[in-house]
C-alpha cells in the first residue's frame, strides 16, 4: 500500500475489527511502524536518494518554512509510464511484496493510488491466488493534473495499463463519486465510493497550541496543505482579497487569510505583488498534529481547487469538517464542494468569479455565526471507522469473485 494518511486510516480501524494487516510502503513516509499494522515494511526509495536531484524540495514538504517547492514536476515525467514510481519505488516493493507471498498466503491485496504504478504490484500477485483490491485515491487518467507525453504512444501505453488494472482487479474503489462513476462508466464495472476520511482519535487528541500560528486580533481563514500541486492557484484568492479592500476596507482589514503548507516561489511573490503580505500568513510546513491544532484554532477554513479537478474531495476536507468550522470552497463545480453542500458545512463560489469570492470573504469577515458548519452526525459518516467497515466489506466482495474464478 502507498504511504498516505488514508492508508494509515483504514489501517489501523481494520486492525480494530480483528483483520491482521501488512504494510508495504516507502522510506520517504516517515519511519516506525504504522499504528494498528502487524507489520509495517518501508522499502527503498529513490526520490529521497542522492540520485533525486530535486530532493532539496523535500525538506518544504518535511516542514521547513524557508523552504520551497518546485511547482512543475521534473521533466521526465513526461516519459515516465505511468510514474516516476515505477523505476523509483516499486522494483523494491515489488521484490519485497513478492518475497512475502512466496512464504506466506494474503487473502486480499489492497493497492493504493497515487502513485499509479502501485497498482503493478497488485496484478503481480494476483496470479498467486491473492484477492485484489485497487483502491483510486485520484484519477489515474480522469483529469489528470500530468504534463504532456513526450510522445503519443506513451499516453496509449498509460491508458492501456490503467484499462489493465481496472478491469482485472477483483474489486474497485475510488474517494469521490465523479472518479467511481467515470471508471465504472469506461470498463463496465461496479466501483465503490469509499471516501477520503478523519481519524478520530487524532480530532479528539488535537490540541490548542495552533492559535499561535495566527493573528489575535482578525478573523482568520486557513488552508492547510500544499497548493501548487494539482493545478491550484492562490491566484483567485489574492484576486478577490484586493477586490474586497476596495469594496470594504473594514472587512479586508478584519481578514488574515493563512496558508499552512509547503509553498512555491510563485505563490510567495503572487501575494508580495498584490502589496498583500500583511494580509496572508505563509506558515510553511507543519506536522499534521500543529496542522489539526491550527484548524481548531481557525475561524473559518479554505479549500482551493483548479481547472478540471471536479472528483477532488482530499483528506484535508474532512479534518476540516471534523473540525467544526465554516468551510469555504474555492471551486463550485466539484466534489469537494457538493460534500461540503450536502453536509451542511461551509459553502461554494466558483473560482473564476472574483465578485462572488470576493463577497464570500466578506461573509467570513462580517457574518462568520451565520454561515454553516458540519454536525455529529454527518460527520459519522466520514470517520475512518465506518470508512474501514465499507473496505471490509469490499473485500469481502473480491474474495467472493476471487473464488468464483
Amino acid at each position: 500500500m502507498s504511504a498516505a494518511r488514508r492508508a494509515a486510516g483504514l489501517t489501523k480501524y481494520l486492525a480494530r475489527a480483528g483483520h491482521s494487516v501488512t504494510v508495504l510502503t516507502s522510506v520517504m513516509s516517515g519511519s516506525g511502524p504504522i499504528p494498528g499494522a502487524a507489520r509495517t515494511i518501508r522499502t527503498r526509495d529513490l526520490l529521497v536518494s542522492p540520485l533525486n536531484w530535486r530532493r532539496s524540495g523535500l525538506a518544504a514538504l518535511q516542514g521547513d518554512a524557508n523552504a520551497t517547492v518546485a511547482a512543475a514536476p521534473s521533466a521526465l515525467a513526461a516519459w515516465a509510464v505511468p510514474d516516476l514510481q515505477l523505476a523509483g519505488w516499486v522494483p523494491f516493493a515489488l521484490a519485497r511484496a513478492i518475497g512475502l507471498a512466496r512464504r506466506e498466503r494474503f487473502d486480499c491485496v489492497i493497492t493504493t493510488s497515487p502513485p499509479a504504478s502501485a497498482h503493478l504490484i497488485g496484478l503481480a500477485l494476483q496470479p498467486r491466488g491473492s484477492a485484489w483490491v485497487a483502491d483510486f485515491r485520484d484519477g489515474w487518467t480522469f483529469e489528470t493534473q500530468r504534463s504532456e507525453w513526450a510522445h503519443p504512444w506513451l499516453g496509449t501505453l498509460d491508458r492501456g495499463l490503467e484499462s489493465v488494472v481496472a478491469r482485472r482487479a477483483d474489486a474497485v474503489s475510488a474517494v469521490t463519486q465523479p472518479i467511481a462513476d467515470d471508471l465504472a462508466g469506461r470498463f463496465s464495472r461496479p466501483v465503490a465510493t469509499i471516501t477520503n476520511g478523519f481519524d478520530p482519535d487524532s480530532v479528539r487528541d488535537v490540541s490548542d497550541d495552533g492559535v499561535g500560528y495566527l493573528s489575535s486580533d482578525r478573523r482568520s481563514l486557513v488552508h492547510t496543505g500544499t497548493l501548487s500541486y494539482g493545478g491550484r492557484s492562490i491566484q483567485p484568492l489574492v484576486d478577490a482579497f484586493r477586490l474586497l479592500h476596495s469594496i470594504s476596507p473594514a472587512a479586508a482589514e478584519t481578514l488574515e487569510i493563512a496558508l499552512v503548507g509547503p509553498v512555491t516561489d510563485a505563490e510567495r511573490g503572487a501575494v508580495e505583488r498584490a502589496g498583500m503580505s500583511h494580509a496572508f500568513s505563509l506558515t510553511g510546513a507543519l506536522s499534521h498534529d500543529d496542522a489539526l491544532a491550527v484548524q481548531r484554532a481557525a475561524d473559518g477554513l479554505l479549500v482551493i481547487t483548479g481547472p478540471g479537478q471536479t472528483g477532488v474531495a482530499t483528506g484535508k476536507l474532512y479534518e476540516y469538517m471534523a473540525a467544526n468550522r465554516p468551510i469555504l470552497v474555492i471551486g463550485d463545480d466539484t466534489a469537494a464542494a457538493h460534500i461540503v453542500q450536502r453536509a451542511g458545512a461551509g459553502i461554494a463560489v466558483a473560482r473564476d468569479d472574483p465578485n462572488a469570492l470576493a463577497q464570500a470573504l466578506r461573509r467570513f469577515a462580517e457574518r462568520l455565526d451565520e454561515l454553516p458548519r458540519s454536525s455529529p452526525e454527518t460527520l459519522r459518516e466520514f470517520a475512518y471507522p465506518a470508512l474501514a467497515a465499507q473496505m471490509a466489506e469490499l473485500v469481502e466482495q473480491a474474495l467472493t469473485r476471487r473464488a468464483a474464478r
